[in-house]
Parts: C-alpha cells; sequence; structure tokens
C-alpha cells in the first residue's frame, strides 16, 4: 500500500522544464570533462602535473608528453616524468596524484638513490581522454517521453549530449576501478626497512617490482626477507651476496595496489638515505702485539679479579673489554692502534696496564674516573672536573668533532665554539662516568684546550692561533647501518676472546663491521643462545644443538 501510495505522487510530480534540464546536463558534462575532458589536452595535464610536483615540494620536474593513443573509447596521453626529491615528497605527490581530480594511471615507478642524499624519480603516468570519434551508445529512454515544444535539432543536441554523459560516465568508473597507484609500496618499502640496518638503493615497480640494497649482516638481510614476504608484496625471488661487511639483496615479485581512499601510514623514516661508508669494515691492519701478564704460580696465584683472554683484537678493544668489566672509563686517541693479544690471569688493573705499556709503549694516564690513552707523551692533566650527568659511551673511533657535540645535546651548557675542520677521533668506553670527566678527558686525548670568553666556552687546538672558531656541531647524520649484537648470527659469531673480574665470564666477538660485542650467558643471537662461557671456550645453543666455539692460542 505504501510503496503504490509512493508511486502514485512521484507520478504526480510535475515534469521539470526542457531548459532547467538543459541547465542541469551542462554542468554535469563540464564535471564530467574536467575528469576526462575531450580529446588530448597535453599543456593542462603537464602543468597539472607541475603543479602537483611544486606542492609537494620536488625538484628539477620534467614532463615530456608522448604522442596521444586512441582505439574505440579510448584515448590516452602517456607522459614521463623526472625529478629528484626525498622520500617523504615522492610519497606526498602520489598522494595528491591519486586525490587529484583527474584522472591519472601511474603506469611504472622507478626510485634511484644518489650521491646528494635525495632520489632520482622516474614515472610514467596515463592521462586518459575522451575521443572525438568515440561511438555512443544509445540515449537514456525517458519515461516522460518526448518534451513539447522543442525544435527537432535542439532535442537531438540533448540526447547526443545524454548519451555521451552516460557512456562517460560509465568510462569513468571503469577506469577509476583500474587505475594504479604506488602509494602502497612506497608504504611499505617504508615499513620493511623501518629500525632496520638497511638501505634500499633501487627500486621498481610496475606489473612486477624489483628492490636493490644493502643490509649489514646475514641476521638482519633474513630478518628482512621474512618481513618482505609476510607484508603487501608477493616476492617470488630473493638474492644476496656478500659485500664488504654488507650484503647485497634483489628482491623481485608482484604487489598489489590501494585504492585513493585506502588508509595507508605515512613513511616516517627514508629508506633510501645512505651512509657514506656503510660496508666499511673498521678493523685495525697494523703490528701485531702479543702482552702477557705475569704467570700465577702455586705459591703466588695473584691477588687482582681481572681475567682476560682476548685474541686479534684491535687495540683499542682492550680498554673495551676492560671498561666491560667495570674496571674505569677510557678514552683512547685513534693513533692507538694493531691487532692485540692479551693474556692476563687473577692480576689488578695496575698491573694489567703496566703490562700493557710495557709491551706496546702506550701512554696511560693516571688514576681517575676517566683514563687517556695515546701514543704521544700525555701532558700532565689537572683533577678531572666534578659534575655532570652519568654517561655511558661505547664508540669506536668516532669523530671529535659529533662527540662533543653530542654531549651538548645532552647539556645544553656544553655547547663550545671551536676551530673549522677535522678535529680527530678517539674510542670512548665509559659505564655511569661523570660526562665533564668525559669530555676533559676526550678534549686532552684530542690535544684540545678550552678557555672561556664572553661566558662562552671555546675550544682551541695548541697551535691554532688566528682560527676564527665556528659552533662545534654535527659533521654528519648519524651513521644508519648499525648492526645491534642481537642481531650477529651463530655463523658471523667471531670470537675474540673471554674475560672476568672475578665472578663469571664474558665472551668477546666482532661483528662483520668490525664492532666489538660483549655477551654473557643467556644473551640472545639471530638465531641462536649463548649458552655457557667458559675461559677456554663458548657454547651456542643453536636450532641444531649446541656448537662449542673454542678460543685460539696465544700467538707466539
Amino acid at each position: 500500500m505504501l510503496l503504490a501510495l509512493f508511486a502514485t505522487l512521484l507520478a504526480a510530480q510535475p515534469a521539470r522544464p526542457f531548459a532547467e534540464e538543459r541547465v542541469l546536463l551542462d554542468r554535469r558534462l563540464e564535471t564530467l570533462r574536467r575528469i576526462l575532458p575531450d580529446g588530448p589536452t597535453a599543456s593542462a595535464d603537464v602543468l597539472l602535473v607541475r603543479d602537483l610536483a611544486e606542492a609537494a615540494r620536488l625538484a628539477r620536474v620534467e614532463v615530456q608528453p608522448r604522442p596521444p593513443v586512441e582505439s574505440g573509447a579510448r584515448g590516452e596521453v602517456v607522459y614521463d616524468l623526472t625529478a629528484l626529491g626525498g622520500y617523504e615528497e615522492i610519497d606526498r605527490f602520489f598522494q595528491r596524484v591519486a586525490v587529484s581530480h583527474r584522472l591519472v594511471d601511474v603506469e611504472s615507478l622507478t626510485l634511484t638513490a644518489t650521491s646528494e642524499n635525495v632520489i632520482q624519480l622516474a614515472a610514467v603516468l596515463r592521462f586518459p581522454y575522451w575521443p572525438a570519434r568515440a561511438p555512443l551508445p544509445p540515449p537514456p529512454e525517458s519515461a516522460k517521453g518526448r518534451p513539447a515544444g522543442v525544435p527537432r535539432p535542439t532535442l537531438d543536441a540533448f540526447l547526443r549530449d545524454q548519451s555521451l554523459a552516460f557512456a562517460k560516465s560509465d568510462a569513468i568508473a571503469a577506469r577509476r576501478r583500474a587505475r594504479r597507484s604506488p602509494r602502497l609500496f612506497l608504504s611499505e618499502l617504508a615499513a620493511v626497512v623501518r629500525e632496520r640496518p638497511v638501505v634500499l638503493g633501487y627500486a621498481s615497480l610496475a606489473e612486477e617490482f624489483t628492490v636493490r640494497g644493502l643490509a649489514v649482516g646475514e641476521g638482519p638481510v633474513r630478518a628482512f626477507e621474512r618481513r618482505l614476504e609476510r607484508g603487501f608484496l608477493r616476492v617470488s625471488e630473493f638474492l644476496m651476496a656478500k659485500q664488504g661487511a654488507c650484503h647485497r639483496f634483489e628482491a623481485r615479485g608482484k604487489s598489489p595496489f590501494a585504492g585513493p581512499d585506502a588508509e595507508l601510514p605515512v613513511p616516517v623514516d627514508d629508506p633510501f638515505e645512505q651512509d657514506p661508508v656503510p660496508c666499511r669494515v673498521d678493523r685495525d691492519t697494523a703490528r701485531g702485539i702479543v702482552i702477557k701478564g705475569r704467570a700465577p704460580t702455586a705459591k703466588d696465584p695473584g691477588r687482582g679479579p681481572l681475567t682476560l683472554r682476548l685474541r686479534d683484537v684491535d687495540f683499542a678493544d682492550v680498554f673495551q673489554a676492560l671498561a666491560v668489566l667495570g674496571s674505569g672509563g677510557f678514552v683512547v686517541h685513534q693513533s692507538v692502534a694493531g691487532r692485540t693479544s692479551l693474556e692476563v690471569t687473577r692480576a689488578t688493573l695496575d698491573e694489567t696496564l703496566a703490562a700493557i705499556r710495557k709491551a706496546s709503549g702506550a701512554e696511560i694516564s693516571g688514576a681517575g674516573p676517566v683514563r687517556v690513552v695515546s701514543t704521544a707523551r700525555l701532558a700532565t692533566r689537572n683533577d678531572a672536573p666534578a659534575g655532570g650527568a652519568p654517561a655511558s659511551f661505547a664508540l669506536k673511533r668516532v669523530e671529535v668533532r659529533d662527540l662533543l657535540a653530542g654531549m651538548a645535546d645532552l647539556d645544553p651548557g656544553l655547547a663550545a665554539l671551536g676551530p673549522p675542520g677535522f678535529l680527530g677521533r678517539v674510542s670512548v668506553w665509559t659505564r655511569d662516568a661523570p660526562l665533564f670527566a668525559v669530555r676533559s678527558a676526550v678534549l686532552d686525548a684530542a690535544g684540545l684546550t678550552e678557555r672561556t670568553e664572553e661566558e662562552r666556552r671555546v675550544v682551541e687546538r695548541p697551535a691554532g692561533a688566528g682560527e676564527a672558531p665556528i659552533p662545534v656541531a654535527r659533521a654528519g647524520p648519524e651513521p644508519r647501518m648499525a648492526l645491534r649484537r642481537e642481531e650477529l648470527t651463530v655463523l658471523e659469531f667471531q670470537l675474540a676472546g673471554v674475560a672476568s673480574a672475578g665472578e663469571s665470564f664474558v665472551a668477546f666477538a666482532y661483528a662483520p663491521t668490525g664492532q666489538l660485542y660483549a655477551y654473557r650467558p643467556g644473551e640472545r643471537l639471530a638465531d641462536g643462545v649463548v649458552r655457557a662461557i667458559e675461559s677456554t671456550d663458548v657454547v651456542l645453543e643453536t636450532d641444531e644443538g649446541p656448537l662449542r666455539i673454542p678460543l685460539p692460542p696465544l700467538p707466539d
């Protein structure tokens, strides 16, 4: 009953005048023309792409149109786009393309890292249009019949425009369903690289995708592969090869596409941000040093807590082992280098340092919370300044400028002016040492002095008179390709020594990058667990059972 009444009311409504129908149809056609223009509009399309690129802050934008291609009711102009920008800017550009009033299909995308830390973008964009000779469907039939008083030519034009509006609406709906956008691909690339020592150098997306890059360590590259396979990307092939401390990889496969309304996370990190020297192995290659402490006897087994059995470690890493055992902090000058083997049993810290001095000729400053180690003669140090928050550092051959800038980040009162240029490198190993004492030791090791001028700290070289001071700030970004100790695999575990401060032993192993890591029983590797540490070996628990790694003998 209600349906019949509703139909009767509709039938009783007066017909809209023809002039009003014509105005509404013209408005509809104008809207459709903005989305799907009549004929190719290369100049307007190029201008639109440039506007979208500039709004996204891309640089060096070049847009080259190809000749139009028509087939039946389909017409397209293909544009080759090249530009430079950051990952965030590129993602923002394709977000704007996806919500543009103009229909745009992203046929392919290529991203290539450059030495300027920006990305070279190359994309192929398809802009559809309605061909002038495209066939039209029959006009939709009207239940109201032919309008009275309308000349036939006017009515024929109206019916033809109705057919055009119907055909365009159908074509637009079909193209919207089929158009492609790389937003899902860009979002997934940023997600799979996040918080991993992985950088991308190349990525392409068409019907299939290709991703190439570098990863530090076998554990991270395997974890990266698993994350790729468990995400949106469909991996068909994954290849990798060793390159220095890194693994170069290439992944291929298929990727689904996301529509313009998909809620995708915005990339936070740039997966194409390159490290200056990502695959460098930071190990000493100079002379070999063998340090032997006093051999314990039955009558004199030793009076100290320290036992260190280190094999072929970098000289600076000897002091890292001492710091790990709680034997104070050390700042080591870059000149302290050479592969070193150390054998000390039940010795005191003073006995251990004396053996190091005697065998190597290195200078080690006297007692204090932080000692300085150098090959040059050390000046007499004043008492270390008191104060500052407890600070723990584990840095190998870090630039002094970057280190001083990092300390200023911890305590703004330590911001200083200093000479331009390179200030040297030091290794710093401390555990909860006063920050001011650590900074003082760094200045001493680098041969720098500090004075106060108009309530500002000024760092100077001894022979740097006349150098205009500049703010001491970081020389570059922090390294991204840093391998964490739990990411080391069993096969990469290079046992370099064991040590004890009177309690259980600690094992030391090198990562492929040359970083020395300390492990205690129960701590995990990427594919195993450190089960036991003795004075002669380490036992790792693996998927295939326990693996015993013996400590190499002391070189002659």
